[in-house]
């Protein structure tokens, strides 16, 4: 009885993804896009370089998706990448908030803790980064339908 029930189990699961593969998900789509949108977004925020417009502009998206992909089921093949991805996701809200307050420093001197903390969590952010990209190369997607 236990190895019919066993065979009908591996018989209806999916193929599990190669090693080393992620599995793409509706969370991982989303977080793609909005990532692309709002490191523009970031960018060109730099070059106005003002406070407001990060806040506004910037951090509220990054925040939504922060929520949506803290929510999201994670297959367990993909638990180590979204580690990542989480992390990630706090070190550039965290660089982007400080470098917000930087600007809204009322001068250097005051400004320079805030600098600190933007090229400290933008550092560790960029390496993330790398490391979803690599991650992201890999990245199996299930045959369509």
């Amino acid at each position: 009885m236990k190895r019919v029930a066993f065979a009908l189990l591996v018989a209806c699961s999916k193929p599990a993804p190669p090693p080393g593969a992620i599995v793409n998900t509706p969370a991982l789509d989303d977080f793609r896009s909005v990532e692309k949108t709002t490191l523009q977004t970031f960018s060109d925020a730099l070059g106005r370089q003002r406070a407001n417009t990060i806040d506004h502009d910037v951090l509220p998206p990054w925040r939504d998706l922060r929520a949506r992909i803290s929510g999201a089921t994670i297959p367990d093949a993909d638990r180590a990448v979204f580690a990542t991805l989480d992390r990630y996701l706090a070190e550039r809200e965290t660089s982007w908030e400080a470098y917000s307050a930087a600007l809204r420093s009322p001068d250097d001197t005051a400004a320079k803790p805030h600098y600190a903390k933007y090229h400290e969590q933008n550092a560790a952010a960029t390496a993330d980064a790398k490391q979803l990209g690599e991650a992201f190369r890999s990245l199996s997607r299930p045959p369509a339908p």
